[in-house]
């Protein structure tokens, strides 16, 4: 595509290329300025097309009555000699941000935060308006060369209040968005909100601060079970990926991938925690974030927390403040000085490692585990129960911090040795075969983990009394694992 149309614009070079058509660099010939200017795909034909056509229009009312400078300014619609529509807007400079990742990892807490305060800028106005864009993504994000960020393609908005001769632009059952952005109810066929927007925002910030999204999958596996994670599956904190982050920001970034729509903050919020991360590093405010806390363990009385110690270390995980706990209980281990693996302090340190799970601060918790085991193993054998724990530990924890295929290969390992040491029915293998289930389904062999639960499910109705909640659990999983094959 070349040349000059409508006398005015003059083509240059194609920027990129979506799904509903091309973006081109052109000079507007009568204002003597260069422009960006979007041509729908004239691939489709009859009720498809005239479906697109209406969609792209759409985009440019929209885009136009967002009228924010953080939005491309639309200068211009119409249709070219062939009949196909166009949208001249400004054209942006800059780098998307999905760029940016490929070119330089995770992105500085500052400049992830300013990413924050302007797009939660752009969708609180947006909102008000009553528009939302239902597709935030880091290649709709742009960073110009002055620092501003752009929301770009309006092209799936859609009006929170439309008009009444506004008609559906969607197909039946067909699911605006793109999978690792798409919100739980936007998953589960819901009315897509303001909240829905903020969950995308939070997926964003999760991926440019981590420097990998919140939920991933094999290149072979169906987007589908994309959608089943973010629609089930709890994200493994962002704090196991990036150390470092302000806690109000890391809080902030979870809170946004709630799956209650009502339980996110809103975008005013975002704005306000997420400026508090631009301010000179010597007033950001937030203490470094702590961890659960511990179970006293055998031991002489120089060894064991004092009785002082440990009531109140009882009475904070009582209340659920495991971090706050698990600092005391760190902080007496510490002053004993004694060996890692100093047989009478054990148990206190597998409790320790249990409350930063329970904090879920699973980075230090595998970093315990792990070192714990290794010292371990030098002089127990592989059937020590103390052993077991550790690598049952660590397998856990990487599972909780995403790491899908390196905690499967874990789990897989450790089972014939727990029913070795405790029999094919104990509830600790029980445990097991679940994880493997659950980390199976989310690499993306959801027949193979749906074969694995059934066994599971009919063992532990022959074992385990009724009321254990084991059972609710697996099947549960069954369930949603059901309705996953039920839709591919």
């Amino acid at each position: 595509m070349t040349g000059t149309f409508e006398q005015r614009y003059e083509l240059q070079h194609r920027l990129g290329r979506g799904g509903m058509g091309e973006v081109w660099a052109a000079r507007d010939l009568q204002l003597n300025r260069v422009v960006a200017v979007k041509f729908l795909s004239s691939r489709s034909e009859g009720a498809d097309l005239r479906r697109l056509e209406r969609r792209f229009e759409r985009e440019a009312l929209l885009t136009a009555r967002i009228g924010h400078p953080s939005v491309p300014t639309v200068h211009e619609t119409g249709r070219r000699e062939d009949d196909s529509l166009y949208i001249v807007m400004e054209l942006v400079k800059g780098r998307t941000l999905s760029a940016m990742l490929r070119e330089r990892g995770p992105f500085p807490i500052r400049l992830a935060s300013a990413v924050a305060t302007q797009t939660a800028d752009v969708l609180a106005h947006a909102h008000r308006i009553h528009v939302i864009h239902r597709d935030l993504k880091p290649s709709n994000l742009m960073l110009t060369d002055n620092g501003t960020v752009k929301v770009l393609d309006f092209g799936v908005a859609a009006a929170l209040k439309p008009d009444g001769n506004q008609s559906r632009l969607t197909k039946a059952n067909e699911m605006p968005g793109t999978p690792g952005f798409i919100s739980p109810e936007q998953g589960e066929g819901g009315d897509v909100t303001a909240q829905s927007d903020l969950y995308a925002l939070g997926c964003v910030l999760y991926e440019i601060t981590a420097g990998r999204p919140p939920f991933e999958i094999a290149r072979t596996a169906s987007p589908l079970f994309l959608i089943y994670q973010h629609v089930h599956e709890k994200p493994p904190p962002v704090t196991g990926h990036r150390s470092g982050l302000p806690p109000a920001f890391a809080d902030l970034i979870m809170r946004l991938l709630a799956k209650d729509p009502t339980e996110r903050p809103s975008a005013q919020e975002v704005q306000h925690v997420a400026q508090t991360c631009l301010q000179p590093p010597s007033t950001v405010p937030g203490p470094r974030s702590s961890r659960p806390g511990p179970r006293p363990g055998p031991g002489d009385a120089t060894q064991q927390p004092p009785s002082s110690l440990t009531e109140e270390i009882r009475g904070l995980t009582d209340r659920g403040e495991h971090a706050s706990a698990a600092a005391l209980l760190e902080s007496h281990l510490r002053d004993t000085r004694r060996p890692l693996d100093d047989a009478e302090l054990i148990p206190l340190r597998l409790t320790l490692c249990e409350l930063w799970v329970a904090s879920e601060d699973f980075t230090r918790a595998y970093d315990g585990y792990f070192a714990l085991g290794g010292a371990l193993r030098r002089h127990r054998p592989k059937t020590d129960r103390d052993v077991l724990m550790c690598r049952a530990g660590v397998a856990r924890c990487l599972a909780e911090l995403g790491q899908t295929p390196e905690a499967l290969h874990e789990f897989e390992a450790l089972l014939p040795v727990q029913q070795h040491v405790f029999g094919a029915v104990d509830r600790t293998v029980f445990d097991t075969r679940y994880e493997i289930a659950a980390l199976t389904a989310r690499g993306g062999r959801v027949e193979a983990a749906h074969d694995q639960l059934g066994g599971l499910v009919a063992d532990q109705k022959r074992i385990l009394p009724v009321g254990d909640e084991r059972h609710g659990r697996a099947e549960a999983l069954l369930v949603r694992l059901d309705r996953l094959l039920e839709s591919t």
